[in-house]
């Protein structure tokens, strides 16, 4: 499965120099003009992960291949989008399709980039985006309302059901409550799922902040935390210009340049493995002589809805895994020491699936 986030935000906070930290793209629309976005621009990066080098290094392989990231850098929000202003919202379509949102808020300071509201709120820049959204997800709500309502006058169970879970999911937001934070049950959550609604997806804040705070300790930041904590979201703090800088250099010197700047990880390793937690995602790994790859799965996932990420196929066709731990094959070397050593098992299709887990699946006819 390919992950997918869609990097959201008001102007001129630094979206699409954060688009270019996580791509490692240049970017030409990068401006301080607002609204230099103008239409959905996608990118993919590779997932890092060490340890398929370590898998390499100790099983010779023709091919490494890590798991993807679908990045969608998404013309900024304004007050009023909702309603027509600014670019208004006719390339929402991006934001319904991602997996989480990516909601740059601006925590830097630089005269030369005006700001949309002509100061720093990072609580406020916050909300008005996820206003927008859920005036957005109220519309989506009330012509589905008015679509079932009818056939559920009727006594149609179906549409009785999805008539109950779309007038309590309004309900929520005219409250002000994001659908994030409401408790649904697995029947709802089925029911809501086509509409893709927007304030129910998984929200990472990432504060851009100035080279002055790298840390990520001022109060502008703060304020941000305190927000996402009373709204159900999570904050990840980068400095967007220095990574986007990093970003383009070739290893060896983003290596130096990172060492001086006292990063210990690259923003991208970060927002990747927070968006990954977030998301409920682990990764597990097949290695062999035509090529080593790593597969992106939910946590919980059984044996067979790994292998059936390989091909659908093989969620039927499944008969069996041998499994070992990564850290395994570091402490013993060989596939065959791990063998030998006992370490290497054999489970069915009831295995839950670890992050990290080394895997050969036997796939019956």
């Amino acid at each position: 499965m390919a992950l997918t986030a869609g990097i959201v935000g008001l102007p001129n906070v630094g979206k699409t120099t954060v688009f270019q930290a996580i791509t490692g793209t240049a970017a030409p629309s990068r401006s301080i003009n607002q609204f230099s976005t103008t239409a959905p621009v996608p990118g993919v990066v590779d997932v890092p992960d060490d340890r398929l080098q370590g898998l390499a290094d100790r099983i010779p392989t023709k091919k490494i291949v890590p798991a993807q990231m679908h990045i969608t850098d998404i013309p900024a929000l304004v007050a009023g989008s909702s309603e027509g202003a600014g670019m208004g919202v006719g390339f929402l379509g991006a934001i319904k399709e991602s997996d989480a949102l990516l909601h740059v808020v601006r925590c830097f300071t630089n005269d030369g980039v005006t700001h949309v509201s002509g100061g720093i709120d990072p609580a406020t820049d916050a909300e008005i985006v996820e206003l927008e959204l859920a005036q957005t997800d109220k519309e989506t709500l009330k012509r589905n309302i008015e679509r079932v309502g009818k056939k559920a006058r009727t006594g149609d169970k179906e549409m009785k059901a999805q008539l109950a879970a779309f007038e309590k999911a309004l309900a929520a937001l005219d409250g002000g409550t994001l659908l994030r934070q409401v408790e649904f049950t697995d029947q709802e959550h089925k029911l809501l799922y086509p509409l893709f609604l927007m304030t129910s997806k998984p929200v990472l804040f990432l504060a851009n902040v100035g080279d002055d705070d790298q840390e990520g300790r001022s109060a502008h930041v703060q304020a941000l935390r305190d927000y996402a904590s009373k709204t159900g979201a999570e904050v990840a703090h980068l400095c967007g210009d220095l990574e986007a800088e990093f970003a383009v250099m070739s290893a060896e010197d983003a290596a130096t340049f990172m060492s001086d700047f006292g990063f210990t990880e690259s923003g991208l390793s970060r927002i990747i493995t927070r968006t990954f937690d977030l998301l409920g995602l682990q990764t597990f790994f097949t290695a062999g002589e035509k090529e080593t790859r790593a597969w992106v799965i939910h946590k919980g996932d059984t044996a067979p809805l790994g292998a059936g990420v390989i091909h659908t196929d093989f969620v039927k066709k499944f008969v069996r895994a041998e499994v070992y731990q990564f850290g395994d094959l570091v402490e013993f070397g060989t596939e065959k020491a791990i063998r030998d050593a006992g370490k290497l098992r054999l489970e069915g299709k009831d295995y839950v699936l670890q992050d990290g887990d080394v895997c050969h699946f036997l796939i019956g006819g």
